[in-house]
Formats: structure tokens, C-alpha cells, sequence
């Protein structure tokens, strides 16, 4: 009987070590999931800025950063983890400079990303995303020096 109890003790022992020894490399880099918490806060800073003027640059970043969104999240699900549980951006940003705040944010989500695993199940997964980040980028650069360029030439 106390051999059955030192077996079975022996045996649970080994299973446990061999199911945390299993657990994948990826799991230790998790770039995507940093990515999207940068990415979800970048496009909650613009949905908060209401200047006429820069609804259409705001609205192209918003919906570039949705699709960099969509391609992260299959990501992080090709990874075998949840997009849900997502760990914290890594700025909250300004509110009264919604449109930086968010370059900066981009400027991370990208270096996210292209630090991520991009193994060949994902079918160009990371480079799409990184396309639509830059895509972000551009369209509030723009807002942000070119609205600075017409301030400029009135003066």
C-alpha cells in the first residue's frame, strides 16, 4: 500500500513537470497581446477627439487600426492564447493630445509586432499587420505636420 502511494505520488510528480516543461516557447513572448493593448488604446485616444478638422485623417487611422486589430487578434489565436486577457497598454496617453498620444502608441504596437513570432501558419499575418499600423501612422502624421504646414504658409 505505501508503495502504491509512493508510485502514485512519483507519477503525478513527473506528470506535472512534463505538462509545465510542455508549455510552448511562444507563451514566454508575448508580443501580440502587447501589441493589441497598445493598439485597443490608440483607437480609444482618437474616438475621444472630436476636432472637425481632423475627422478624416482620425477616421482612416481608426479604421487602419481596426484592421491591424483584426490581424493581431488572429495572431495571439493562432498562438493558442486569448485575445480577451490582454496586458495593460504601455501608456495611457494624454487626452488633451489624443493624436500623438496615439502615434506613440503605434510607434510601440509596431515594434510589438514585428518582434512576434510570424511562423508560416499565420499566412502573412504580421506583415499585413504591420502594413496596416504603418497605414495608422501615416494618416495622423499627416494630420498632425500637415495641419502644423497650413498653419505655417498664413502666417
Amino acid at each position: 500500500m505505501r508503495f502504491l502511494k509512493l508510485f502514485a505520488s512519483a507519477f503525478g510528480l513527473t506528470a506535472f513537470l512534463l505538462f509545465a516543461l510542455a508549455t510552448p516557447a511562444r507563451a514566454e513572448h508575448p508580443s501580440y497581446l502587447h501589441a493589441l493593448s497598445n493598439l485597443r488604446q490608440a483607437r480609444a485616444l482618437l474616438q475621444t477627439d472630436n476636432r472637425p478638422g481632423q475627422a478624416g485623417a482620425r477616421d482612416r487611422a481608426i479604421e487602419e487600426i481596426d484592421k491591424a486589430i483584426q490581424e493581431v487578434k488572429r495572431a495571439v489565436r493562432e498562438e493558442g492564447r486569448e485575445s480577451r486577457w490582454t496586458p495593460p497598454p504601455a501608456t495611457q496617453g494624454d487626452p488633451d493630445r489624443p493624436m500623438r498620444s496615439a502615434l506613440g502608441l503605434l510607434d510601440d504596437a509596431h515594434s510589438d509586432v514585428a518582434r512576434g513570432v510570424d511562423e508560416s501558419t499565420f499566412q502573412g499575418l504580421q506583415e499585413r499587420a504591420l502594413r496596416h499600423i504603418d497605414e495608422a501612422r501615416h494618416a495622423l502624421d499627416h494630420a498632425i505636420h500637415g495641419g502644423e504646414h497650413e498653419r505655417d504658409r498664413r502666417y
